[in-house]
């Protein structure tokens, strides 16, 4: 069961990549940047691996599927800054769940996977608690998510991410088949982060602020500095950081994709969601305890029977 240990490394990755982030928008700081920063890193590092392994062999389906999954990656992750400016991010989020119910489709018609019936039960029910653990005391029935998608444009951005990031999964693994796990994702983490650099560059400010992050009152931007230019220094360590996560956690899931189907190896890394829900319960003192233990047991459920009955 190699595939699971390193399914389980890209969860705890994937969490850690999201606790940063977390914690440095509460500083102000801008994710849009720290995303175009952290995904360079990871980029400069994989390809500096790559170079002292020697460089893969490229297949002809590569290049497509780097443009392809660097495109959607880019829609998707606008569509959540856009998801956490216009609407109560507990309601947009648990749409987040749905990716791999949406994975056993798109992995049919890309990749022809498909997983068994147990298989897709477990992987059913592993959304079913990631769903419950994004669910808010605040929320009076479990279906407020849902039914907040009538009046609520972020939780629909969030289903259309959902979908987006189930189709780019395939697309990386089609890269990782057409090269080797640790040079698959370095062009479409360049394309991410060119395309954010842009993003960022294009956008107007406000009182030296992106529109990503809370505002501050009388704001005083370095002497050195024109207002409209960051100051990149704060987000160097965080995007280092972020870098060699994100780094680990694409190494770590291409390998797995090479021993697993991608909607088992996908399944097992939404467990991210409980070790994020560990960080924000003991170190953050958040409350709702019920609530997360009950879907934490949910997701351990449903990858038990994908580990049992597949």
């Amino acid at each position: 069961m190699l595939w699971v240990i390193l399914a389980i490394i890209g969860a705890i990755s994937n969490a850690a990549y999201f606790i940063i982030v977390k914690n440095h928008i509460r500083k102000n700081r801008d994710p849009v940047i720290l995303t175009a920063l952290g995904f360079f890193f990871s980029a400069v590092l994989l390809l500096v691996v790559s170079a002292a392994r020697g460089f893969p062999a490229i297949g002809p389906d590569y290049c497509y599927a780097v443009i392809i999954s660097g495109i959607l990656n880019i829609i998707g992750l606008s569509l959540i800054f856009r998801a956490m400016e216009s609407s109560d991010i507990s309601l947009s989020m648990p749409m987040l769940s749905f990716t791999p119910v949406f994975l056993i489709i798109t992995s049919y018609l890309l990749l022809q996977e498909v997983p068994s019936v147990a298989g897709s039960i477990g992987i059913c029910i592993i959304v079913s608690g990631s769903y419950v653990l994004n669910i808010s005391s605040e929320h009076q029935h479990y279906l407020e998510p849902v039914r907040s998608m009538v009046q609520n444009r972020g939780s629909w951005y969030m289903l259309i991410v959902a979908f987006l990031f189930a189709a780019s999964i395939n697309y990386d693994k089609i890269a990782m088949l057409n090269s080797d796990p640790v040079f698959a994702m370095v062009f479409t983490l360049l394309i991410i982060s060119g395309a954010f650099v842009v993003i960022v560059a294009i956008t107007p400010k406000v009182a030296g602020h992106s529109p990503h992050t809370p505002a501050v009152q009388n704001p005083a931007p370095p002497a050195h500095l024109p207002d409209t230019c960051p100051v990149l220094r704060p987000y160097l360590i965080p995007a280092a950081l972020i870098g060699i996560f994100a780094s680990a956690e694409c190494v770590s899931i291409n390998i797995a994709y090479t021993l697993q189907i991608a909607p088992y190896v996908i399944a097992i890394k939404r467990l991210s969601i409980i070790f994020m829900v560990l960080y924000g319960t003991i170190l953050c003192a958040e409350n709702e305890i019920r609530t997360r233990l009950l879907g934490s047991v949910l997701m351990v459920g449903g990858a038990v029977i994908i580990l049992v009955f597949t």
